[in-house]
């Protein structure tokens, strides 16, 4: 079982037409073409009526049954006003969502569906397979691109944000064009053709990294249960009425739930799918396409260190000679697999490894909008359908016509702010309150940091933090004694005294807004002394 299909593991059907009594599928007759992706014979005729092809539910359920996934059949009434709002529910539940594609002989309900699932699960992988008697598969492909704002990954599936759809044939439809490659025999084939599937959308070390751990937390879900039993309810009640805040104490439950998730991932070897022997295929993908010259180039032209010793210096040359013999396909795989670091043992200086970072990027396919999003994923956090709370790690942007400048004689262009109130002054509020905010500086060349901001790219920011360059905004607190976000996930704005409107841009990690609070500390502690130039200026920095 791969980690993709064993992620799967409830699926809704809702399809018009439900056989309650489940009988033997009619075979196909000798016109029907065997094999992956042949023509079929052209004198076939698809049946008159292709939506009133019945699903057996008790054939499907068993399939779904027996490859681990628990499947729930629904047969909307004619008509009905709240099948859009149930396929919704469904897709907030289920990990799979199948619909029929002509719904009471129209194909109009389900592309609601399907636009109303995307638009409202845009920030959640969401996999809906339709599954249809109509005769031309690709033609359901086409409207979804043509109607619902897909993009074809192939013709049978289709991608919107991180909604996949994947269109499969009924059993016992006769298919032209050779579609008959996308639908199963029987109702058992199903499940796998959708994971096969799956894995083609989703290939690559980071889809299976995350599938990987979260299918080791669900299955860790019950014993971490059972670990926080009722029996440990005293004790925690203790410890919470003996803080000097008690609220305190959901943050150290929450922070001890998430290290033992932690320590289920370190349990389950998730990590493993890193190491070089687990993942060559991957690594190798990652070099075919990217600039690989330089970065070839400068691997080979390192000679052994005069610091080793005899013995270690003709090992290191031994190796080196192995290495400068591979192609650049390979040598270039080799290190991204090992790291540079590898290499510095064998003699790459450390003023070498620096030049080699941005040939290292090169070799890689993609890599600036790569590396721009994963730094992105390392430093800020998605804001989430809750209104978020004002207080360490906020990054606003004030609403205004034009950037607010910064003090005279600095010529940075900025235009966000980073809100540094510790999270403890940032509750139990019973007056409005200033709240600390720096400068933040757009677009530079030498980042501190990468936000995503709710809408847009990744974006390269950096801090400004001078003492002299603080900003203290007075914001209100609502009932519950913080500062708590307005309007919806697309919009989030606070409102400071003098109805001045601040949006919200991002969310820091808590440990880089931390450190960048720790800078400013240090920025307040810091001495000025007299000294010679000279020494100042030649001092390591």
């Amino acid at each position: 079982m791969s980690a993709i299909s064993d992620y799967f593991r409830t699926a809704l059907l809702i399809d018009d037409r439900v056989d309650a009594d489940y009988g033997p599928l009619e075979p196909l007759d000798d016109y029907r073409v065997e094999g992956d992706g042949q023509e079929a014979t052209a004198d076939l005729v698809a049946p008159p009526e292709p939506d009133e092809t019945p699903v057996q539910p008790a054939e499907l359920v068993r399939a779904f049954l027996a490859s681990g996934v628990m499947c729930s059949v629904l047969e909307p009434d004619a008509g009905a006003p709240d099948m859009v709002r149930q396929a919704l529910r469904g897709a907030q539940i289920a990990d799979l969502v199948i619909l029929d594609w002509l719904l009471y002989g129209s194909d109009a309900v389900t592309l609601e569906m399907i636009n109303a699932i995307a638009s409202a699960r845009s920030e959640r992988l969401t996999v809906i397979v339709v599954f249809t008697g109509m005769p031309g598969l690709g033609d359901v492909g086409q409207r979804l691109v043509d109607n619902a704002q897909f993009d074809a990954v192939n013709e049978y599936s289709l991608r919107r944000g991180n909604t996949v759809v994947l269109v499969f044939g009924k059993p016992g439809v006769r298919l032209t064009d050779g579609e008959d490659r996308r639908q199963p025999s029987g109702y058992a084939e199903l499940p796998g053709m959708i994971c096969a599937d799956l894995e083609l959308v989703f290939e690559g070390l980071m889809p299976e990294f995350a599938i990987r751990g979260i299918n080791a937390l669900r299955e860790s879900a019950p014993r971490i249960l059972a670990t926080f039993n009722s029996e440990l309810d005293a004790g925690a009640l203790i410890h919470r009425a003996l803080l000097p805040e008690p609220a305190d104490a959901a943050t150290q439950f929450v922070r001890l739930l998430a290290s033992d998730f932690e320590q289920v991932l370190h349990d389950k070897r998730v990590g493993d799918l890193w190491h070089i022997d687990s993942s060559p295929d991957s690594l190798s993908n990652l070099t075919l396409t990217g600039e690989l010259g330089q970065l070839t180039q400068r691997l080979r032209s390192i000679q052994p260190s005069e610091e080793l010793e005899e013995n270690e210096r003709a090992s290191a040359l031994e190796e080196l000679q192995r290495l400068k013999a591979l192609g650049d396909e390979e040598l270039a795989r080799v290190a991204v697999a090992r790291g540079l670091g590898e290499f510095r043992k064998l003699g790459l200086t450390e003023r070498s490894m620096r030049q080699a970072i941005p040939e290292l990027t090169a070799a890689l396919a993609d890599d600036d909008d790569s590396n721009r999003k994963f730094a992105a994923m390392m430093d800020s956090v998605g804001l989430g359908d809750t209104p978020p709370r004002l207080e360490l790690g906020v990054v606003l942007r004030r609403a205004a016509e034009a950037p607010e400048p910064l003090p005279p004689g600095d010529d940075a262009v900025q235009s966000l702010w980073l809100c540094l109130q510790p999270p403890c002054d940032s509750v139990r509020l019973k007056a409005p309150r200033d709240f600390p905010l720096i400068p933040v500086r757009l677009g530079l060349d030498s980042p501190d940091a990468m936000i995503r901001p709710s809408r847009g790219v990744p974006t390269g920011i950096s801090f400004i933090t001078h003492l002299h360059q603080l900003k203290q905004v007075r914001f209100g607190p609502n009932e519950a004694g913080a500062v708590v976000a307005q309007s919806e996930p697309s919009g989030w704005h606070f409102t400071a005294e003098g109805d001045v409107r601040y949006d919200v841009v991002a969310r820091l990690r808590p440990n880089l807004a931390a450190q960048v609070a720790q800078v400013l500390g240090s920025a307040a502690t810091r001495i000025g002394t007299d000294q010679s130039e000279w020494l100042r200026r030649i001092a390591r920095k």
